[in-house]
Order: C-alpha cells, then sequence, then structure tokens
C-alpha cells in the first residue's frame, strides 16, 4: 500500500452493516410475518348486534317481496271465475248463443226476465162476456160454479155471490175483506166461448184467455196502473180431481203501492178444467202480501172437484 500525498495515514470505510445491531442479529423475515396470521378475536357484541340486524332485514324483504308476488299471481292467474248470476244488461237486451243481442227471457227467474207476452196489460181477446145464468146451489160449506167446486177456507166469510165474467157463467164466489171495498174474491164458472170466435179454443187457450180479461176488466185493473210489475207468473197443465187443466197465474204489483194500506199487489189466477160435461173454470185475484189470504187461495184450489 502507498501513503497518499501529505502524509496523512489512509483511513476505511465505516462497516454499516452491523452497526447498531447487536452481535450476531439478523433482520426481521416480514414475508415470513404476513404468511402466518395470527389468531382472531371473538367479535364483540356491537358487532353481533349489526350482522343480526342486517340478517333479519333481509328476511324480512324477501317476506314482503313472497306475498306481493302471491297477491299477483292470485288476482291474475289463479283468480277463477265469479259465481253469481249476471245482471241483465241495461239496454234489456242479453247476449245468448243464438246471437249478439238477441233477446231471450229467461222463463226461470221472473226477477230478471221480464214476463212472457200472454200476462200483457191488454188482453188479446174481446173478453165477450155472455149473458149470465144460474148455475146449481151450492152445499153448506162449499162454492159451487158450473161444474167445479171448492171448500170455503176458515176467514173467507163474505158471500161475493153471482155476475157476468168474461167467457164464464153459471158463476159463484166467496170473498174475504183486505181493507173498506177491496176483497180477495175466487170465482168458479163455466167455460163457455161464442161461436163467432171460432169456439172453445182448447185447454191452454181457454186459461190465458179468462186470465188475461179477468185482470184487466173485472176492477182490478184500476188498482195495477197503466204499466204494472209482474212477477211469480206461471202457465201449465195440471191435475184436478182426476180430470186434465191448465192454471195461469202471476203477481200483479201496483203501480202506485200506497192506494191501499194492507196490500199493494194481488195473485191474479185461472183454471180452466175438461170435466165430462165440458170446461169450467177458476178466476180469482187475492191479497198478495196477506199471507192468510194466499194460504186461502192453495187451500182452495187444492179443494177443486168436479161436481155435476
Amino acid at each position: 500500500m502507498t501513503q497518499p500525498p501529505g502524509g496523512m495515514p489512509a483511513q476505511g470505510l465505516p462497516d454499516f452493516t452491523a452497526a447498531g445491531s447487536p452481535a450476531g442479529a439478523s433482520l426481521p423475515d416480514y414475508a415470513a410475518q404476513a404468511q402466518e396470521p395470527g389468531p382472531l378475536s371473538a367479535p364483540g357484541p356491537r358487532a353481533r348486534s349489526r350482522a343480526l340486524v342486517i340478517v333479519l332485514s333481509v328476511i324480512g324483504s324477501a317476506v314482503v317481496l313472497l306475498a306481493i308476488v302471491a297477491l299477483v299471481l292470485s288476482q291474475t292467474v289463479f283468480k277463477g271465475p265469479e259465481a253469481g248470476p249476471t245482471a241483465a244488461p241495461a239496454t234489456g237486451e242479453q247476449r245468448t248463443e243464438r246471437g249478439e243481442g238477441e233477446y231471450v227471457p229467461d222463463q226461470n227467474d221472473p226477477d230478471i226476465a221480464p214476463p212472457p207476452p200472454i200476462f200483457t196489460q191488454k188482453p188479446t181477446t174481446d173478453c165477450w162476456i155472455p149473458d149470465w145464468r144460474p148455475g146449481e146451489d151450492s152445499s153448506p160449506g162449499t162454492i159451487r160454479g158450473g161444474d167445479l167446486e171448492y171448500t170455503i177456507p176458515d176467514g173467507w166469510d163474505y158471500p161475493w155471490g153471482s155476475g157476468g165474467l168474461p167467457y164464464m157463467d153459471q158463476t159463484n164466489a166467496q170473498g174475504r175483506n183486505v181493507e173498506g171495498s177491496w176483497y180477495s174474491v175466487v170465482n168458479l164458472g163455466r167455460a163457455v166461448f161464442p161461436d163467432s170466435e171460432g169456439g172453445y179454443p182448447g185447454l191452454e187457450q181457454a186459461a190465458v184467455t179468462i186470465f188475461q180479461c179477468y185482470a184487466t176488466t173485472s176492477g182490478v185493473v184500476s188498482h195495477f196502473g197503466e204499466s204494472p210489475k209482474v212477477t211469480d207468473y206461471r202457465t201449465e197443465s195440471m191435475i184436478v180431481d182426476g180430470y186434465p187443466a191448465w192454471i195461469v197465474q202471476a203477481t200483479y204489483h201496483f203501480e202506485d203501492p200506497e192506494i191501499l194500506e194492507t196490500t199493494s199487489a194481488s195473485v191474479v189466477t185461472s183454471i180452466v178444467v175438461e170435466g165430462p160435461n165440458g170446461p169450467s173454470a177458476l178466476a180469482s185475484d187475492v191479497a198478495a202480501d196477506q199471507p192468510e189470504h194466499v194460504q186461502g187461495l192453495e187451500e182452495i184450489i187444492a179443494s177443486l172437484k168436479v161436481v155435476g
């Protein structure tokens, strides 16, 4: 080694690798520390409470979503046809299999469909009234007209007597007071039709004719009004005391319900029976909202007999 100029001895560089460190010590291994995680501590109460709130929120949202989906499906996909009757169209027409807007009255539901044309306010005949002829006397407790007889029900204590009625003679009747001069009345008589109208038209048509004329010419129409509501109508065959018969019946509601105090409707009935001596008939009007009067009419019809 040579000496530098100026006579100063040469000095060596400091050793930084060992400075400030104990002898033999090595550098920390940070890579090894990063690869070996230490043990985790248990979550605190605050962390557990926050996690529970989150879980409950998720579950609640799912339940609400499922409820909404179920409601939508129940009102659309799974909704069946509504039960119950279909209201009649406001225009008075019905949609049927036979065509759009074609009117078809429902004979089984008088509250929806208008009555058939035979239940008209104006009769389809001239309502001919024959000259009255007396018939056979009635036996006690009964009323006889033509070849028909019925048993007088309890409470029917007014002897209405006889008089001229359309297409009926040999008439007799019994009544029951409703109020004032208004009575429920059931008439019997022989059914007669003039040759000028073609004579006796047959069982059904005879019953229809007597029904129409009785409802519109016998004092009843004065209380019904011009366009009364008609319900509970029927026209059908029946048997009376073993003989063929036909009944036409309907309830006529007064247009002015206050014209009487105790009733606002009448049950109008006609029955024609073909007995061995020809046809006889029943014609009546009875207070519809008086249960005792309606029951009396039913008892009269049930007791009808063919006599003579």
